[in-house]
């Protein structure tokens, strides 16, 4: 055999070792297994004790990322998102600050103890456009409550007035013309709102799939939301409760009460004088009409 030949099949037989070695070394080598990315979710965390009606700003929360199953309520996903709004409930420290805590969160379970400081009680009253400023109250906001009823003016009758029996007890009768005047009164001042039936001050989140792109985002315009009355639940006291139910003992009282919202920071009690249709006159300068008599011309001849 030539010398050549003999080369030529060295060549080969190494060519083939080096290829068998290749491929053990290949089929031995293992690779790292690549640990899959990690996903969390951004929420706020208290970074001191919060109590019920202390403002949430961004210097007492902090962002943190958690396992997306730990996420609590409504996720507020940024400190840009609080501005100082009141805490509905207190926030212990190290607890997430959910959008529930101050007031724009979309969880339709409510714990109403939850929202109550010791001693305070839930007490509600409705209010519709007028008597509740547009519907823009909401959870956190500090009001004054106003009562306007119709009540009828009474007067001694005649003969009571003219007995002359002082142990006989006074009669009483309605002064014709003067059944239903109204009376106005602040009764109830600096009260803090714990919930709100509806709202139109807090953006609702899209609930259904308008632009039909197959998923419910940002993107999808939802419609107008109709209100026609509204539920406001405020804390107070069991003589607060006795007030409101007297002023609206029902449904069809509607109007009755209104809502007066206050700046957050202002927690003094003004007295207030009410008013009926006399102090309008006396102190704020109502004109009554005069009667106008009017002559009838004689015809002329």
């Amino acid at each position: 055999m030539k010398r050549s030949n003999r080369l030529v099949i060295l060549v080969g037989v190494l060519l083939a070792v080096l290829a068998f070695v290749a491929i053990v070394i290949l089929l031995n080598q293992r690779e790292e297994a690549v640990a899959p990315e990690e996903i969390t979710e951004t929420v706020l965390v208290a970074t001191q004790d919060i109590a019920i009606g202390d403002p949430v700003t961004p210097d007492v929360v902090e962002e943190l990322d958690v396992d997306p199953e730990a996420v609590q309520g409504t996720a507020l996903g940024s400190v840009s998102a609080v501005a100082g709004q009141p805490a509905l409930f207190a926030i212990p420290a190290g607890s997430q600050v959910t959008g529930e805590a101050i007031g724009r969160g979309t969880d339709p379970t409510v714990n109403i103890p939850a929202l109550l400081q010791p001693g305070e009680k839930a007490i509600a009253f409705q209010v519709d456009r007028a008597t509740g400023l547009d519907f823009l109250v909401k959870g956190g906001d500090t009001i004054d409550i106003v009562v306007s009823q119709a009540i009828n003016v009474l007067q001694e009758t005649a003969d009571s007035a003219a007995n002359a029996d002082e142990a006989a007890p006074p009669r009483f009768e309605a002064i014709p013309g003067l059944e239903a005047a109204r009376t106005v009164k602040a009764i109830l001042q600096d009260k803090r709102v714990i919930y709100v039936s509806a709202t139109r001050a807090v953006e609702q989140e899209p609930t259904t799939d308008t632009n039909g792109d197959g998923v419910v985002t940002e993107e999808d315009e939802q419609p107008a939301q109709v209100i026609d009355s509204v539920i406001i639940v405020f804390a107070g006291t069991a003589q607060d409760a006795e007030v409101i139910k007297f002023a609206q003992n029902d449904l069809s009282e509607v109007g009755s009460l209104t809502a007066i919202v206050r700046h957050a920071d202002d927690d003094a009690i003004e007295e207030t004088l009410g008013i009926t249709i006399d102090q309008l006159v006396d102190e704020f300068g109502l004109r009554i009409p005069s009667i106008v008599e009017q002559l009838n011309e004689e015809a002329a001849p």
